[in-house]
């Protein structure tokens, strides 16, 4: 298989469960650890919640810092693109809950 059939829509990976929470709850922070992510009210398995953040990270949409601390600790936060994707969901939340 080519590298294009491994890649996946980004319409297919923004609409899985949890993706478009994870993305709204970064945009409500400057960034986030992933046990502040898994906290929220979406609860989503350990698993999925890290393939998800891998998934966005591979299409540019988060940013993953780690961080020299004891013990280790990973910081997320939303890249310039991110960022936008971010106000188009918003947008769209909201224009579904008029």
């Amino acid at each position: 298989m080519s590298d294009r059939q491994h890649k996946q829509s980004p319409f297919k990976t923004l609409f899985r469960k949890g993706v478009a929470e994870t993305i709204l709850f970064l945009a409500s922070k400057e960034k986030a650890r992933y046990s502040d992510i898994k906290k929220q009210k979406y609860v989503i398995g350990d698993r999925t919640l890290s393939h998800i953040l891998k998934e966005l990270q591979k299409q540019n949409i988060i940013e993953r810092k780690v961080l020299s601390t004891f013990p280790i600790s990973t910081n997320y936060s939303l890249t310039e693109k991110g960022k936008t994707v971010a106000k188009c969901l918003k947008e769209l939340k909201e224009g579904l809950t008029l």
